[in-house]
């Protein structure tokens, strides 16, 4: 190599490994922070349940008010956006049933004033979750490819789900308190 090439190879050099070297810990974390998200989400799972659970068969076609969704939709509406959020990915079909394709099929699924059948429909949904992060890379985390409602990176997917998650079973537990129904308490609730 003539020393005029040289001299160019050499200062490129030191760019090019920090930045496959960034490329590879990037990857690495998307890993490791997917599969801490698994562990949580079947905190989530557990807790959701635990929560429907609370709620006598009865009181699942219950509203604090007119306008918002009874008891067992709150619950269903989570599940669903759950398998939406989680479609994204194109890693799972999604199996229907147990759970909904697409919105029209929900009512024939999971009747949301039928404890049963909303009970099956968001367990399913949360084993559907879990069996897209088991297979998801470090790649479709990373990428910036996913449309809900805007752009989204596939970690944006997995918070949305998790924020979304949380918010409605939010409004479930408040409809407990409205019914006089204690909640189960959280498991990482402050001592």
């Amino acid at each position: 190599m003539k020393r005029r090439h040289l001299l160019p190879a050499l200062a490129a050099a030191p760019v090019a490994f920090p930045r496959s070297l960034a490329a590879q810990e990037a990857g690495n974390f998307a890993i490791t922070w997917r599969d801490i998200y698994a562990k949580h989400w079947v905190d989530e799972k557990e807790y959701t349940l635990a929560v429907l659970e609370a709620m006598p068969p009865e009181g699942f076609d219950f509203k604090p008010n007119p306008v918002q969704r009874n008891f067992g939709d709150q619950l269903r509406h989570l599940a669903y956006a759950n398998v939406v959020f989680f479609n994204q990915f194109k890693l799972i079909p999604i199996p229907s049933p147990p759970l909904a394709a697409n919105v029209k099929e929900l009512d024939e699924i999971a009747n949301p004033t039928d404890k049963e059948s909303v009970r099956k429909f968001v367990s399913a949904s949360f084993d559907y979750v879990s069996s897209v992060l088991a297979r998801l890379t470090a790649a479709e985390l990373t990428s910036t490819g996913y449309t809900i409602r805007g752009p989204h990176s596939g970690t944006d997917v997995l918070l949305r789900a998790y924020t979304h998650t949380a918010h409605h079973r939010g409004q479930a537990i408040v409809y407990l308190r409205a019914r006089d129904i204690a909640p189960p308490a959280w498991k990482f609730e402050p001592a």
